[in-house]
């Protein structure tokens, strides 16, 4: 990508991955604006938020789809008897109406909510070690995007803040990250954590996050908020 300095208007021709064949434009216009924004804002204002599952991990590698962050836990060896096929049980009957396109919002909302309530219920009273969700993506792999780990290093670097912003679990985020060296200061997760009883998992911590409830009132509460600012520009991802 050609060097783009503050005071020059940026072209799209400037930024060549926007010219790659596999990018699609509906309003260049409109594009160019938000990169010329990006660019006279400089990196004190930027803010990077993403998606986790299928967003900085790859969907399929060599045709297998990835483990998501919550099947990542499920492949865990210690989980008692039972768990998985109940697990799965819970899958099986909420999927479908988290991706029905003919269910309105606000019902699904109503559906995430008891999944995970129902899902909650079944992480209690027994012991859980957190070591082996790293042991998990050594096996099964938990590739990320490639360039994923460059982007990640580069943010570092110039000081931008980066959320991760999952409905998933976030102690899995936390390792895949951790596993392929990219959980740096300037990266925070907000997400569904197990909480403990000494060894013993009692559920989830704080409010649920699921996908339908992912909005800034739950940035509010975090420790994330305390660095964001109003004023800022926020790349999403995912």
């Amino acid at each position: 990508m050609k060097e783009l300095t503050m005071g020059k208007v940026v072209k799209l021709e400037d930024v060549q991955v926007l010219l790659s064949d596999s990018v699609r434009i509906r309003d260049r216009s409109r594009v160019e604006d938000m990169v010329n924004s990006l660019v006279r804002g400089g990196k004190e204002k930027l803010q990077m938020i993403s998606d986790f599952d299928r967003t900085l991990t790859k969907q399929h590698v060599n045709g297998k789809p990835t483990l998501s962050s919550f099947c990542i836990f499920s492949q865990c060896r210690q989980l008692p008897s039972g768990y998985k096929e109940q697990d799965a049980a819970l899958f099986q009957h909420y999927r479908p109406i988290e991706i029905d396109p003919n269910i309105s919002r606000e019902e699904k909302a109503k559906h995430m909510v008891d999944w995970y309530q129902q899902a909650q219920k079944l992480l209690r009273g027994f012991d859980f070690q957190t070591e082996e969700l790293e042991e998990v993506i050594r096996r099964e792999g938990a590739e990320l995007r490639e360039g994923t780990d460059k982007m990640l290093q580069s943010l570092q670097a110039a000081g931008v803040p980066v959320l991760v912003f999952s409905a998933g679990l976030g102690d899995s985020v936390s390792a895949v990250l951790r596993y392929h060296n990219v959980l740096f200061s300037n990266v925070h997760i907000i997400s569904n954590y197990l909480r403990f009883d000494g060894l013993q998992v009692n559920g989830f911590q704080g409010d649920i996050i699921h996908s339908f409830n992912k909005n800034e009132h739950a940035i509010e509460k975090s420790d994330y908020f305390q660095v964001s600012t109003s004023d800022s520009l926020v790349n999403k991802l995912g």
